[in-house]
């Protein structure tokens, strides 16, 4: 009979290599499926749409992977043929910046967002997962001497590609994503993979080979990655990857744009910091509101973006505190938006956790958090409304502030999610650009009367002021309650989302993609 082994290569991988193997294929995995989405968000966003389909992708992929490899272990049970497949992966995860680069804008032109996300995820990274998942069922052929260990040794293969993943997970999460971008974790990836391959399969003329395709991939990547600025008036000031998304700071010719993976957050210009149209209306409702409120007054801002909103209301006499849950952010703000608001007065924390463990009351509370073009969920539900409430002193005003349309699933929720927690609920727009608007929602156990006929503003504030209030929402109607239990306000906005990257990107230039950062 002909001996089982017979077909093998020559060399024998000792175990603790082959495990070492699938340890850290198991950990690419987990940090190609976490910085795919950072490399989608800037065309896509990071909703429920791109994580769908990226975590669809990773899952069909390794399934057909497993398959394959299993196969192909039974026909050629060979060690330099488990080491190129690591190769092929890490040469596919070297180049997936480049290749993104001319496919997203490209994908991004499809009508409908969940095609273009999928089929963005699938070009992208289906063949390097694939791949990945053929190792761990070769590594169990490699392994197995007998039948009666295979239970055993499987059982070792997928522990250590486990414990593998799980450290890439919270490698990518804790210190990758926080501290390096895009490209450097992907080289990093990529690198490993090639290493592995390269420590497996120890042969000059494959060493050679490798090194040489290696070579052209970066050298392709870092010359297509070298694009001039075609329009002279943009200008990158600043850029850091976050926890929560890549954050730049953007002038177009006197203004500045704070920007997170491609959504711009606020728009501050040279001559008049505090210029934003609905910020100026927010930051007049202390002076329109009816009965008029009395000077000492607290105020509580969840989400800081450039800080506008609290130096605002700062200068109007309040004493103002804000909660960010993204320090960079912070530290943005102070540097290139001269925001100054005392330290201990800034929260670093989610909004909902604060209003948990703080007990202080304020007059007002302002909800105005946004990760790029997702709105923070759980800050709009029945249970943190509620929570909200209590933190409100007594004829206190929540206000919150939400990009969308006004006919807007979303934006009906909201107002219908408001009105069971709050006895008055008013909702006022002004339209910017294709429909997009800024929608601010005002709630209060007391009535909300306004009238700007006295108020002190500025020419520019009182203006924006009018221009709200005669664009007030009475019309939103909607039988869903948002709820920590059902909420499906990041569905209800698939089309907002969308309609959001448009307009930045006609803003900023459609010629002109360098600003997207990949």
């Amino acid at each position: 009979m002909m001996n089982n082994t017979s077909d093998t290569d020559n060399r024998r991988i000792p175990d603790r290599a082959l495990l070492a193997t699938v340890f850290v294929t198991g950990a690419c995995v987990l940090i190609i499926e976490l910085m795919g989405t950072r490399v989608l968000a800037p065309y896509f966003g990071s909703g429920i749409y791109t994580w769908s389909a990226l975590i669809a992708v990773t899952l069909a992929a390794l399934a057909l992977g497993y398959s394959f490899g299993g196969r192909l272990a039974d026909r050629l049970p060979r060690a330099d043929i488990l080491y190129n497949l690591c190769l092929a992966a890490g040469l596919w995860t070297l180049s997936t910046p480049m290749l993104a680069r001319p496919l997203l804008p490209m994908m991004i032109q499809l009508s409908d967002i969940r095609t273009g996300v999928l089929l963005s995820s699938v070009l992208l990274y289906f063949p390097n997962l694939f791949l990945l998942g053929a190792i761990g069922p070769f590594v169990i052929r490699l392994m197995t001497r007998d039948r009666e260990a295979v239970g055993s040794v499987s059982g070792r293969v997928f522990s250590v590609s486990t414990i593998g993943s799980l450290l890439g997970a919270l490698g990518t999460g804790f210190i990758l994503i926080p501290n390096y971008g895009v490209m450097a974790i992907f080289a990093f990836c990529g690198s490993l993979l090639l290493a592995v391959a390269i420590l497996g399969n120890f042969r000059p003329k494959f060493i050679g080979y490798a090194a040489i395709l290696a070579a052209i991939i970066v050298s392709l990547t870092l010359i297509t990655g070298k694009r001039p600025v075609s329009d002279s008036s943009l200008e990158i000031l600043e850029q850091t990857p976050s926890f929560y998304g890549q954050l730049q700071v953007i002038r177009k010719q006197d203004q500045k744009l704070l920007l997170v993976d491609g959504i711009g957050q606020n728009y501050v210009y040279d001559n008049d910091s505090y210029s934003t149209a609905y910020i100026n209306f927010i930051a007049a409702l202390p002076e329109i509101r009816q009965p008029a409120a009395s000077p000492e007054q607290n105020a509580l801002v969840i989400g800081l973006g450039a800080g506008q909103l609290p130096m605002m209301l700062q200068k109007l006499g309040l004493y103002v505190e804000a909660v960010e849950i993204d320090p960079k952010v912070g530290a943005i703000a102070k540097k290139q938006f001269d925001f100054d608001l005392p330290a201990d007065r800034i929260h670093y924390t989610d909004g909902r956790v604060f209003l948990l463990r703080n007990d202080a009351s304020y007059e007002y509370i302002v909800i105005d958090a946004f990760s790029a073009e997702q709105i923070a969920w759980h800050l709009v539900t029945l249970e943190a409304l509620t929570e909200a409430k209590a933190r409100l002193s007594n004829g206190g005003m929540l206000v919150i502030n939400i990009t969308s349309t006004t006919t807007g699933k979303d934006i009906a929720a909201v107002h219908n999610t408001l009105k069971s927690a709050f006895s008055d609920v008013r909702s006022f727009s002004l339209e910017q650009h294709n429909g997009l608007a800024s929608i601010v929602l005002l709630a209060s156990s007391m009535p909300i009367l306004l009238n700007h006929d006295r108020a002190s503003l500025s020419a520019s504030q009182l203006e924006d002021v009018k221009l709200f209030v005669a664009g007030e929402v009475t019309d939103l109607q909607s039988d869903i309650l948002l709820t920590d239990d059902y909420n499906p306000i990041s569905h209800q906005r698939g089309q907002v989302q969308l309609l959001w990257r448009e307009v930045m990107i006609d803003y900023l230039g459609d010629d002109n993609l360098g600003w997207l950062l990949l």
